[in-house]
């Protein structure tokens, strides 16, 4: 696996991990 592809897999679990972040606020938000 080369150095470009670890880095954008690893930007793209960052990004998920924010996404379920902002999920879980919203959630927890409302209540």
């Amino acid at each position: 696996m080369s150095v470009p592809q670890l880095m954008t897999i690893a930007l793209f679990v960052v990004v998920i991990l924010c996404l379920i972040a902002l999920l879980y606020i919203s959630i927890y938000w409302d209540e």
